[in-house]
Parts: structure tokens; sequence; C-alpha cells
């Protein structure tokens, strides 16, 4: 592991008389090439101590809901398996992350935490490393699920992929090695856990929302991501630069499984590039994916580190879009629907319906429609501050990947960031605007709305 994934929060000295290193895991959700865990292991054995790792259950997670818990339990019980085999406790408790973490310090020679990116993981991280130092216990983050480490990249918010990208490029080949899984020389002792009850009885007890269910086509799991991973070299990749048209099946949906940490970037990348290598795949295709990958999800956890109000409609995006936005906040909207309409696939347009079939029903939308799909919600909204709820609200409610460092970077996107100014127009002004004809033109979009019709 390179010493820069590595973020050390004391000078205190790891102290081999307590009972275990702890690795408090939560964003990176897997055995396999996880650099938080390889960390505490290596800390571990060095000290003669087993390996805790301890995850958090808390349903009261904001945005949260069945359809992210089911997906998220049903990864987590793969991984008790895989945990225990290697002779890792794995401890899974339920409540406020602060108050359940913290009692554990107490016993920890060492506390390991893997790194967040949204404002509140990050403050509650910050807060347990504190108590950590206060406590004497020495302890570090460890970034596991970017490919090149936040800081590395790039010191300050850019402006667009295009400033990232010569950046991000240039150091990427410094980050692509991974480790193998250290063995564990002191096993810990495993405990009843509440992953021995069903997904319902848990999600049930932790009196998370259910009025949005489980995805009928999406199964969690470290296994299943790289399944999904194998899956697309074979049958998407070679396809990859047919990709923007959402009636071609050729996307990776990998999405999902980055998001809860199930696999690591660098491993999908090492892949992907190594498919270039074998010919499995063309050059423009390797490379269409890896701008995906690397540029473009980085750019979005560079910008909500960077930029202090991500999360609201105010702060979120830049001065152009405020102002063209202004400047047409009275414009007549040709048609005005609601939240209601949308769940219900009751607007005029039926590709629209069709992707919002596709997020209800899935858990997944086409990004091709995605963009069409808040830029429609823009237009059809009574204010720009209106459509930026709406699109948020759904967005992470309904998708599994939603509440990512990328969904608000693409909403963001939506209103202008990491865009440019376009040819001006009624209602979004210089915002840019998409529509039906051009779905028509570029793609086979009748194909995608029969698929969504037989959902």
């Amino acid at each position: 592991m390179k010493k820069t994934r590595m973020h050390q929060h004391n000078t205190h000295r790891p102290d081999e008389n307590k009972d275990y290193v702890l690795y408090w895991m939560q964003a990176s959700q897997r055995y396999r090439h996880n650099d938080a865990l390889n960390a505490a292991i290596k800390l571990a054995n060095r000290l003669d101590l087993p390996v805790k790792v301890l995850f958090v259950l808390f349903g009261d997670f904001k945005d949260a809901n069945a359809r992210h818990f089911h997906f998220m339990l049903e990864g987590l019980k793969t991984l008790r398996t895989a945990l225990e085999k290697n002779g890792i406790d794995f401890t899974v408790r339920t409540g406020a992350f602060t108050e359940t973490v913290s009692p554990y310090l107490r016993r920890a020679g060492a506390f390991v935490m893997d790194a967040s990116y949204l404002k509140p993981p990050r403050e509650i991280k910050a807060s347990l490393a504190q108590e950590a130092t206060t406590k004497g216990v020495y302890a570090f983050t460890v970034e596991s699920d970017l490919i090149v480490p936040l800081k590395e990249a790039s010191q300050k918010e850019e402006h667009a992929a295009r400033t990232l990208r010569p950046k991000i490029t240039g150091v990427v080949e410094r980050y692509l090695t991974l480790d193998a899984t250290p063995v564990v020389e002191h096993h810990g002792v495993a405990d009843a856990s509440l992953l021995d009850d069903s997904n319902e009885t848990i999600i049930e007890s932790l009196g998370v929302d259910t009025t949005i269910t489980k995805s009928p086509f999406y199964e969690g799991g470290e296994d299943k991501a790289h399944e999904t991973l194998e899956s697309f070299l074979q049958e998407g990749l070679p396809f990859y630069t047919e990709s923007s048209d959402p009636s071609k099946h050729v996307t990776s949906t990998l999405s999902m499984y980055l998001h809860f940490g199930m696999i690591s970037p660098v491993y999908v990348y090492n892949r992907v590039k190594k498919a270039k290598t074998e010919g499995n795949a063309s050059n423009e295709a390797v490379d269409a994916f890896l701008e995906q990958l690397l540029v473009r999800r980085e750019l979005a956890f560079n910008y909500v580190w960077h930029r202090e109000g991500y999360d609201r409609f105010e702060t979120m995006t830049d001065n152009w879009a405020y102002e063209t936005m202004r400047a047409h906040q009275d414009d007549k909207r040709p048609v005005v629907y609601g939240k209601d309409d949308y769940i219900h696939f009751n607007t005029h347009d039926p590709y629209f319906n069709a992707a919002m079939k596709s997020m209800v029903k899935t858990g997944y939308m086409h990004n091709t429609m995605r963009m069409y799909w808040g830029k429609k919600i823009i237009e059809w909204s009574k204010t720009f501050e209106e459509a930026y709820e709406t699109i948020l609200s759904l967005n992470n409610a309904y998708f599994i990947d939603g509440r990512d460092p990328v969904s608000y970077a693409s909403v963001a996107w939506l209103f202008g960031k990491h865009d440019h100014g376009w040819t001006e127009r009624a209602v979004l002004g210089k915002l840019r605007y998409m529509n039906g004809k051009g779905l028509k033109r570029k793609y086979a979009i009748e194909a995608y709305v029969n698929q969504c019709e037989k959902l």
C-alpha cells in the first residue's frame, strides 16, 4: 500500500497490551483489495493481536431505505463468511455511529478507519479520530475507495474534467498496485451476530423506511460485484463505444457496488486495462470506460470534498449558472408536474416515463436517461430550487447508488456544474438542454421504452 493512502491522526504508539486492533469498516465493505483491512491485519500481526472488524447499522442514516439496506445486508452476510473463515471477528452492531464505536476504543491497541468524503460521515470519523487521540489510541485512516488518493490528485476544487484529467492521469500509475490480503496470525473469536436474522427482520428492527422495496434485479455482495465485472468484460466492454445508447446493455452497472465499497476501483481499473492488452476490447472502448471510472468518478469526490455547500441548491453550482437561472426564473413552464406524477409515470413524455420505471422498479437508470430525466424535471418544475430538491430526493431514494459523491456531482451537473453555458433558450436559459428529438436522432429510444415496459 502506498503510504499516501494512509492519514495518521496522532503520534501515539500502537499498544500491544490491549485486546485487538479495531477496524471500523463502513465505506469499504469487502475482504479483497481492501487497503484499510490489510493495514489493520499487518499491524495486528506485528502486535500479536487479533483484528476486530466492527460494522455499525444505523437505521436513521440520511435518505437510506429498505432498498439500500437489503443490498448492503446481502453484501455483509457474504463478507462475514469471508472474514470469519480467515480468523477475523466481524462484529455488527446497531445504533448511532459515534456512540456505538466509542466503547470499543477502550480495548483497542490501534484504531483504523476507511475514508469517507460526504460531510456527515466525514465529521463523525473526524470526531472519533479526535476521541482516539484523547484516549491515547493510535489512529489512522486509509483511502481504499479511490484509485488516486483525493489530495494526491488535486489540492483544490477542479473546474471540470478537463482540468482534473492531466493531473490525475499523470499520477495514476503510482497507485495501481494491489496487495494480497495478509494471513491473520492471531484469530479472533466470533460472537453470535444479528446477521443470523433475515434481512427483513433486521430492517424492521432498525425502523427503516420500507415504502421503497428491495430491487429484484440487483443483488449486493463482493462476489456479485466481481461476477458483474467479469460479465461486463465479456459482454459489455467490447461494445462500450456504444454505451451512450440506453437501448444497448453495454454499461457495467458497477456504480452500486462501488458505492458500497464491495469492489476496489483499482481492481476494476486493472482488469479493464488488461482487457486492452489482451485484445478483448478496442483502445477506444477501454479508454472511454477508464475516463468514467478514473476522471469523472474522482472529479465527483473532488467536488464534494472541496465544495462545502455541495448539498444545497444555493451553493452547489457556479455563478454563471445561478445568473442564468435568475434571469429565467419567471419564464412560463410548458407544463408543471410534481413528484407524485413522476413516480406513477404520469407525464406526457414516454421516454421520461420509461426512465422512471427503470428507476422505481430496478434501482438503476442508464446514464443518458439520468441526464434526460433530470433536465426534464428542471423544465417541468415551478422553480429551479424545487427541481433540485425533487431530483436529489428521487435520486437518493430510488437509486441503489444514490447518496454518493457521484450523485451530488451529477445532480449539480444538471444545473451547470462541471459544464459550460449553451445557447440561451426559454426556461433553462444557458443550461444544457435535452429533448426527445435528440434521443430519437441518436439512439434506438423506442427499443428502450419497450424494454422498460416489460419491467
